[in-house]
């Protein structure tokens, strides 16, 4: 596909993020603050929703909140108004930065953190007819949940038509690069690994010492609730860990298994004295530092089902708090250079328990603490702009080389 634009004339790009909160936001934030503190020269800008939070704004680069508003959930009365606003959410919002676009012949290229699958795909001709270049970063290949009513193979053709339509991808592992390509096949555009960075902490109040937190054995739960998030298994271990307590903070969004195997779980290990405090809500920003600075790790008990990155353990490292996981995801590889936990390898409540009476049983906090800091350095959302740059130029090569779509990595610096 031979487009107007090339490497060196793609320097005004605009990163399009609808989400107005939480994680997507806050990602969106660190890659921009970071790609326009590696390349002045360049313009940088976001496309948000109208009511973008205002610690999602910044100076550093342009910001334009002109995306229509996704309503939640506990506005509507009932399920059916809520999806027939969804259904026209989407649309609206995909040609209300269509119009913007069309406005802004200035903008080289595109770079989508958020898409709507079945509109993906039309969506990025007519941004490439209009001579500038999309990238996508796929954040997870496979769908952590698939829409009621539409088969897994039309949402994965979706996404696939999607991602071959784009010049480039970005994904923040080697795993998951070698998913994405094995589903798109070949040819494909270049694959570009991008590390995720360790969230920018912007209480600085002083957080306890490591070894005040291990002392607690309070463990904590957080992001949202769906089974391959591998809550139950956390519960059922509580009966072989006499003495912790846990926390658990996170919207439901998989309302079946939050109901019918969370909610007993809760009922029954509460009845056999087991502290539990449930918080079944999305956390505002400004109360994450207090929630983590009042834990002692964070569990990650993700199935085999989760592969993709998490950005609960980057949260984690910024707060200096330790983690115990599973390997689902990547996480082993993390685990394999830095011991900033524990992990644990077989599935079951009670090698989760295990791992976690281990973390509390450390003979040396303060080298757990300096693990930690390792990788806080590691994964900076300067090596993560690099990774990014670099990806844009690879957009250039074209497709010809097949063999040389596969992931490549930019070294942190």
């Amino acid at each position: 596909m031979a487009l107007n634009t090339s490497p060196t004339t793609m320097s005004r790009i605009c990163m399009y993020t609808p989400s107005a909160e939480g994680g997507m936001a806050q990602y969106a934030w660190e890659l921009l603050h970071a790609l326009a503190a590696a390349r002045p020269d360049h313009r940088f800008e976001l496309v948000s929703g109208s009511d973008l939070e205002p610690q999602f704004k910044s100076a550093a680069y342009t910001v334009s909140a002109v995306l229509p508003p996704l309503r939640h959930r506990n506005e509507f009365r009932c399920r059916a108004t809520w999806v027939a606003s969804r259904l026209a959410h989407y649309p609206r919002r995909e040609w209300a930065f269509l119009r913007w676009l069309k406005r802004r012949p200035d903008i080289d290229a595109v770079h989508f953190q958020e898409w709507t699958p079945w509109l993906a795909a039309p969506q990025i001709r007519r941004i490439q007819r209009m001579g500038k270049k999309v990238f996508f970063t796929v954040h997870n290949v496979v769908p952590h949940k698939y829409p009621l009513g539409v088969p897994k193979a039309l949402m994965n053709r979706w996404i696939r038509n999607a991602c071959l339509a784009c010049d480039g991808l970005f994904v923040h592992t080697d795993p998951l690069a070698a998913q994405l390509s094995a589903s798109l096949g070949e040819p494909h555009p270049p694959i570009q690994v991008v590390p995720h960075g360790v969230w920018t902490v912007r209480d600085n109040a002083n957080g306890p010492t490591m070894r005040d937190r291990l002392s607690w054995k309070k463990l904590l739960f957080f992001g949202s609730i769906r089974r391959n998030k591998g809550l139950d298994v956390l519960l059922r271990a509580a009966e072989h860990l006499p003495g912790y307590q846990i926390t658990i903070a996170g919207e439901p969004h998989e309302q079946q298994y939050y109901e019918e195997e969370i909610l007993p779980l809760i009922a029954w290990l509460r009845t056999a004295g087991v502290s539990i405090d449930l918080r079944p809500r999305f956390t505002p920003d400004d109360q994450i530092p207090s929630l983590f600075a009042q834990h002692s790790a964070v569990m990650l008990p993700y199935t085999r089902d989760f592969v993709a990155q998490s950005g609960v353990i980057f949260m984690a490292l910024a707060h200096e708090m330790p983690v115990v996981a599973s390997e689902a995801g990547g996480l082993r590889d993390l685990f394999n250079n830095y011991r900033i936990g524990e992990i644990f390898h077989d599935h079951t409540p009670e090698s989760l328990a295990a791992a976690v009476k281990s973390l509390h049983a450390a003979p040396d906090p303060a080298a757990l603490l300096r693990e930690i800091r390792q990788a806080r350095q590691r994964f900076s959302w300067k090596a993560a702009a690099n990774a990014t740059l670099a990806g844009y130029a690879r957009a250039g090569e074209g497709r010809s080389a097949a063999n040389d779509c596969a992931a490549q990595t930019t070294p942190a610096l």
